[in-house]
């Protein structure tokens, strides 16, 4: 039996020639290679495909161009059965052959590294697609925690904006986002507004976990804790992540956990830094894994979350100015992504 990829490629293409030039030409040009900054190793890689052939005729049809509208019965029909197929992905394997096949599959066709196998156990061992889906890393392969103030809290393509306003003037410009509906805590919305803000992109090949991107720990003595921990949107359909320029309101509207870490000053003479990060579900995604950790002291690199099924992203505030490393504010001011491994350096 033809696999839900195999059929959702032969749909896809058929559609590609059957849609109207105007939208067929959009499809093309969403899933035509981009060029990405690569933060470890300093390259720029020009062939990344934004999504695959299926991916970008259904996340054009429904988000790019919201060709059935945002809010209807009709789409959210169309949202909520692909949130159930997702949900197929929760299928135990039958035995530890298809788990070995259905996970070599996935890799093959998401280019999942294989060779060496980096994930912490072996492919017959994943129950289901979606426990592959959330996997972690091996512990001998997990990326090294930067020495900076500011970590990458996931593996992922990121962009840098001045503050909350360039974000809303050259991102965010379809709807009706505003930064005061995101679940932020409201007393310190007007600094989060003024200081740079980071959109980080997680695609389906990713690793899916979401981990903390400053301490509040420092020789062994707590000095600060997680001030806010609250999910948002718990019963919305959530829209794809990948266009956060079109109509749909991402970050008001989607299943989103909202975590702020605050970083004390011991000396008490500095205004203390919080950080806050809105992790966002995409399309498909109904399960945010996340413990509740309001009042509770946090390392660098600790994991905040996990999701199961579909793409993901995160806005990252700041309440003081920081100081990202010059990669990433130059590739973002020429309009192109960076690619950050989990506790990579973005601020000294």
């Amino acid at each position: 039996m033809p696999s839900f990829f195999t059929i959702g490629d032969h749909l896809a293409t058929l559609l590609l020639y059957l849609l109207p030039t105007r939208i067929s030409t959009r499809i093309r040009q969403n899933i035509s290679p981009q060029t990405i900054h690569i933060l470890h190793s300093s390259q720029t890689k020009c062939n990344e495909p934004r999504m695959t052939l299926f991916e970008g005729v259904f996340a054009t049809l429904l988000f790019d161009t919201a060709l059935f509208g945002t809010n209807n019965i009709f789409i959210n029909a169309l949202i909520a059965l692909f949130t159930n197929i997702q949900n197929s992905w929760d299928a135990t394997f039958s035995d530890l052959n298809v788990a070995e096949e259905k996970v070599t599959d996935f890799c093959k066709r998401l280019d999942i590294q294989q060779n060496p196998w980096i994930w912490s156990k072996k492919k017959h061992e994943y129950t289901s697609l979606n426990d592959f889906f959330s996997r972690t890393y091996a512990a001998e392969y997990f990326p090294s925690i930067g020495d900076g103030k500011v970590v990458s809290p996931a593996c992922c393509k990121m962009l840098c904006y001045n503050d909350d306003a360039e974000m809303k003037s050259v991102l965010i410009k379809g709807c009706d986002y505003e930064i005061g509906r995101i679940g932020l805590p409201e007393d310190d919305l007007e600094k989060y507004g003024r200081n740079r803000v980071l959109i980080g992109y997680l695609s389906p090949k990713d690793y899916h976990r979401v981990h903390a991107p400053i301490s509040v720990r420092e020789w062994m003595v707590d000095t600060g804790k997680v001030v806010h921990c609250q999910m948002e949107g718990i019963d919305a359909l959530s829209a794809s992540v990948k266009f956060f320029g079109g109509k749909f309101n991402l970050l008001n509207n989607n299943k989103r956990l909202v975590v702020v870490i605050e970083e004390e000053d011991g000396s008490g003479s500095n205004e203390p830094l919080k950080v806050a990060i809105v992790i966002v579900g995409g399309v498909g995604v109904n399960t945010i894994t996340y413990e509740y950790i309001l009042g509770k002291s946090i390392l660098k690199g600790d994991e905040l979350s996990t999701f199961r099924a579909g793409g993901s992203a995160f806005a990252l505030f700041s309440t003081t100015p920081l100081d990202f490393v010059e990669p990433l504010i130059k590739s973002s001011r020429d309009g192109v992504q960076v690619e950050t491994l989990v506790g990579e350096t973005l601020a000294l």
